[in-house]
C-alpha cells in the first residue's frame, strides 16, 4: 500500500480560478514519462483536481512535480493517507456540499478510461475499484446522501413534495443562469409531461431547453405558458418582480389547467411578489422555505460522516487484507521460482559430478544439502535484515515505506532476485 500517493487541490484551499488553472498544468503526460511511475490516475472537476500514482517512491515523484510546476494550495497523501483520501472522495466527505452523488460517477468516468488507455496498475486498480464498492456501500448503508442540501435542489425536492410527485407534470423554469440550469437538468430526469424554459436571452434558453428535451420560450411569453403549467420554478437575477400580482391575477383568472399553481421563488432579490400567494389557486415557496430544508438535510447528512467513516476505516483493514493475501501469493511464487532456478543449478552440477565418476550418495547428499542451504539463504537474510531494520527504528514513529512486513519482504525480494538474474545474464 505503501506505493500509493495522491496529489489534490480542492474547492477548500483554491479557487474555481486557481483550480482551472492547476487543470490545465497537471497534465496526465508528466506521468506517462515518469519511469519512476507505474500507475497514474488524474481527476479533474470544477471543485477539485488529483493525481494518484502507483510508485516505489510516491512523495518523491509528487513533490518533484509540485515544485516544478510551482503549484501550490495542495497536499500530498501516501500509503494508507492516500487511500483514505481517495475513499472519503467518493463518498462524498470531501465536497462542497457533504454526501453529493456526481464526484462518484467522475471516479468512475476516469477510472475507466484510465483502464482503457493502460495507464493504470494492478495496485491502482485495486484501489480505486474498492473505493468505488467503499462509496456505494456508504449510501447503501448511511443517510449521507439523503435530501437536498443545495437550493437549486431543494427546489426540485419540494416541488415533488408538494405536487405528489412530478411525473405527468408540466413544468415553467423562469431563468437560464447557472442556477436555472441546475434545476431544469435535475427536473428534467422526472418523467415530466412538458417542461418550459423562459429566459431573457431566447438563444441562452434555446440552448438550455435543446439540452435537457424541453421547449425554449421568450420571458414575455411566461404569462402563456403558466396558465397550462402545474409548477414555476423562478431563478433570474432580474432586479425587479417577474411575477407581479397583476400578472398573476390575469393568469388565474385564464388559467387552463384545473390544479393549483406551485410557485418556487429561488431569486434573490425576489421574482416573485409576496402578495401573489393570496391568490387564490397560487402556492408560493420562496427561499426561507427552501433554506430550512437545506438545513435539515445538511444537518442529517452530517450526522452519517462518522458511521461512513467507520466503513471507510473497515475497508482500508479488508483492503490490506486482500492487499496482503496477494503479495503473499506473488511471495510464494517467487520463493518457488529462487527455489526452482537453484534446484536446476544444482542438478545440473549433480549430473556432471556423476558423469565424473563421483560417488552417487556422496553426489546426492551434496545435492540436496546445496538446495537447502541456498534456497533458504535469500530468505533467511532478508528476515534478518528485517528485524535489524525494526531493531534501529524502535521507538520513533514507522513512517518509511518498509514499515509494512509483506511489503519489506516484496521489495527485498525482488531486489534480491534482480540482483542474481542481472549477474546471471553476465
Amino acid at each position: 500500500m505503501h506505493k500509493i500517493g495522491s496529489l489534490w487541490f480542492s474547492h477548500k484551499k483554491c479557487s474555481v480560478e486557481e483550480l482551472e488553472e492547476i487543470a490545465e498544468l497537471l497534465n496526465p503526460e508528466i506521468f506517462a514519462a515518469d519511469k519512476r511511475v507505474n500507475g497514474y490516475v488524474v481527476i479533474k472537476t470544477c471543485n477539485r483536481v488529483e493525481a494518484y500514482i502507483s510508485s516505489e517512491s510516491p512523495r518523491e515523484v509528487l513533490e518533484e512535480v509540485v515544485n516544478r510546476l510551482k503549484l501550490e494550495k495542495g497536499g500530498i497523501f501516501v500509503g494508507k493517507d492516500a487511500l483514505e483520501h481517495l475513499m472519503r472522495v467518493a463518498c462524498g466527505l470531501e465536497a462542497m456540499i457533504v454526501g453529493e452523488d456526481q464526484i462518484l460517477g467522475q471516479i468512475k468516468k476516469c477510472y475507466l478510461e484510465s483502464k482503457k488507455a493502460r495507464t493504470i496498475d494492478s495496485l491502482l486498480d485495486m484501489a480505486f475499484d474498492r473505493a468505488i464498492k467503499v462509496a456505494k456501500r456508504a449510501r447503501n448503508e448511511t443517510r449521507i446522501n439523503e435530501g437536498s442540501v443545495s437550493i437549486g435542489s431543494a427546489a426540485v425536492e419540494l416541488a415533488e413534495y408538494v405536487t405528489w410527485g412530478l411525473d405527468g407534470k408540466s413544468i415553467l423554469v423562469i431563468g437560464a443562469g447557472e442556477m436555472g440550469t441546475l434545476v431544469a437538468r435535475a427536473i428534467s430526469e422526472k418523467k415530466l409531461k412538458a417542461m418550459f424554459i423562459a429566459n431573457r436571452t431566447y438563444e441562452r434558453a434555446k440552448r438550455l431547453a435543446a439540452e435537457i428535451g424541453g421547449k425554449a420560450a421568450k420571458l414575455d411569453e411566461s404569462e402563456r405558458y403558466l396558465s397550462v403549467c402545474d409548477v414555476a420554478i423562478s431563478t433570474t437575477s432580474a432586479p425587479h418582480y417577474i411575477l407581479d400580482y397583476d400578472l398573476m391575477k390575469r393568469v388565474m383568472a385564464h388559467r387552463k389547467n384545473n390544479n393549483d399553481l406551485l410557485i418556487i421563488d429561488i431569486a434573490n432579490p425576489k421574482d416573485v411578489e409576496e402578495r401573489v400567494g393570496e391568490i387564490e389557486g397560487v402556492e408560493l415557496y420562496n427561499l426561507d422555505s427552501l433554506y430550512e430544508i437545506s438545513e435539515e438535510n445538511l444537518k442529517r447528512r452530517l450526522s452519517e460522516v462518522d458511521k461512513v467513516e467507520l466503513i471507510i476505516e473497515e475497508e482500508i483493514e479488508l483492503f490490506k487484507d486482500i492487499l496482503n493475501r496477494k503479495e503473499v501469493e506473488r511471495l510464494i511464487a517467487m520463493i518457488y521460482k529462487h527455489g526452482s532456478r537453484i534446484r536446476e543449478e544444482e542438478k545440473e552440477r549433480a549430473v556432471s559430478y556423476m558423469e565424473k565418476g563421483r560417488d552417487p550418495r556422496e553426489v546426492l547428499e551434496d545435492f540436496s544439502h546445496a538446495v537447502l542451504s541456498k534456497t533458504l539463504h535469500l530468505p533467511t537474510r532478508i528476515l534478518r535484515r528485517y528485524v535489524e531494520m525494526r531493531g534501529r527504528s524502535s521507538g520513533e514513529s514507522d513512517n518509511s515505506n518498509n514499515g509494512d512486513f509483506i511489503d519489506f519482504l516484496m521489495d527485498e525480494f525482488e531486489k534480491e532476485l534482480g540482483k542474481s538474474q542481472t549477474s546471471d545474464s553476465h
